[in-house]
């Protein structure tokens, strides 16, 4: 009896998703961010990011297969421009990818916020890189005080039945200041 009672304690402590915590991401964002993610070392940031954009914050899970990344720049879009930025992006984005199937290309709204969301599985048409690996991403895209405001979510196909429903309640925690 005792040792069914462990086992099912054990079964539940495994299959338990990871907690989420509310933190302070940027000095114009917050969100729950699961506690199986850390920021990225100086060194991650430079091999992931090399000649692009460094995030405003860069997470990753211990293994460095999950990617977690909030970007905001400046630009030409206006508040109420979200519609038309997901009419952009709806053409701009499969260009990016190989083998591309999207599963979400929507307007949806969190918190009072506007964003084009997609989700998607691809392969990253990264050029010169022929072993580029199938990816599960979730983005998010929104404009707040003339910026362009990217919250960017990925994984290996193999992780995105844990990492889905994680990611999602992630980005359903997003508010803006």
């Amino acid at each position: 009896m005792i040792k069914s009672i462990s086992l099912l304690f054990l079964m539940f402590f495994l299959v338990q998703e990871p907690a989420l915590k509310k933190q302070k991401l940027t000095d114009y964002l917050s969100m729950e961010i699961s506690t199986e993610l850390q920021l990225m070392t100086q060194q991650e940031l430079s091999a992931k990011f090399l000649g692009a954009k460094i995030p405003d914050i860069a997470m990753t899970d211990e293994q460095s297969a999950v990617e977690f990344t909030v970007t905001a720049s400046p630009t030409f879009w206006q508040d109420g421009d979200v519609a038309l930025l997901k009419e952009f992006y709806d053409s701009s984005i499969p260009p990016l990818f190989q083998e591309i199937d999207f599963s979400q290309k929507d307007l949806v709204n969190l918190n009072g916020k506007e964003f084009a969301a997609y989700q998607f599985e691809g392969k990253p048409d990264v050029e010169g890189n022929r072993s580029a690996e199938q990816r599960y991403t979730y983005l998010l895209y929104t404009i707040h005080k003339n910026g362009l405001v990217v919250i960017s979510f990925s994984c290996p196909p193999y992780l995105k039945s844990k990492w889905q429903p994680i990611a999602q309640k992630m980005f359903e925690t997003t508010k803006f200041r």
